[in-house]
């Protein structure tokens, strides 16, 4: 129910700015373009698919939380994706924050379900930005074993 009400509270915030700002439009059917190809890129290995979608850092008329809530909404709205939502979200956010000059990182961990060896193993995908979890509540990432990061930073500190 949290969840439910978080993704509403992110469709208000968002969807006023989209009406009066071409350029957020823009960005929108452009980051929708970059979650769509995303099941082609993740057919490579995944450190050269990594490296396929890290931009070089650009510029953006936008701002860091509005570039943050487009992506989030976009991967929210792409129910289409084979992708997990927070893999779809996680890439969306790095790529174009990456671009927009924010030095996040990406963070992949795995987990048994519920806690106990016996049971599935699950996953998440996150960012970090100067170590720590960037806009991603505790719940989501607590618990998973660090399987990989990328860029590897000698300077990101355990979480």
């Amino acid at each position: 129910m949290v969840t439910r009400l978080r993704h509403v509270w992110l469709a208000i915030i968002t969807l006023p700015g989209l009406i009066f700002s071409p350029q957020r439009r823009a960005l929108v059917r452009e980051m929708r373009g970059f979650i769509r190809s995303l099941p082609t890129v993740l057919k490579a290995p995944l450190p050269a698919a990594l490296q396929h979608i890290t931009p070089a850092a650009g510029s953006t008329s936008e701002t860091e939380p509005s570039v943050r809530n487009l992506a989030d909404l976009t991967a929210l709205l792409d129910r289409q994706s084979p992708l997990g939502l927070c893999l779809r979200r996680s890439l969306t956010r790095y790529h174009f924050l990456r671009r927009a000059g924010v030095p996040v990182v990406l963070q992949f961990g795995a987990k048994f379900v519920n806690g106990k060896p016996d049971r599935e193993i699950t996953g998440h995908a996150w960012l970090t930005l100067e170590g720590a979890p960037y806009y991603e509540a505790g719940e989501n990432w607590r618990g998973f074993t660090m399987m990989l990061s990328f860029p590897q930073d000698n300077s990101e500190r355990r979480l």
